[in-house]
């Protein structure tokens, strides 16, 4: 599908400041694959094995860095497959 989307490594959880707010992010959680990112997360062996998250990405508007869009999970862990 052309609105398929694959999030390469590293993975990031960040809190802060949004683009253009001049506040910087501090990184939560940084990890090198969906399975690090899922076991930092107290997920089980068999989430952890699950193959890659996949995400199709709907955009509610386009004006360039900060526009709001929508990630759903079309593929991988099976326990969010299918969420936002």
């Amino acid at each position: 599908s052309p609105g398929a989307l694959e999030i390469y490594p590293p993975f990031r959880l960040q809190l802060g400041g949004g683009v253009g707010s001049g506040r910087s992010k501090r990184t939560i959680v940084e990890a090198d694959s969906d399975a690090d990112f899922r076991a930092v997360n107290g997920r089980s062996t068999e989430a952890q094995l699950a193959p890659k998250n996949e995400y199709e990405q709907i955009y509610m508007e386009d004006f360039g860095a900060g526009s709001l869009r929508i990630s759903v999970i079309t593929k991988g862990d099976p326990v969010i497959v299918g969420e936002m």
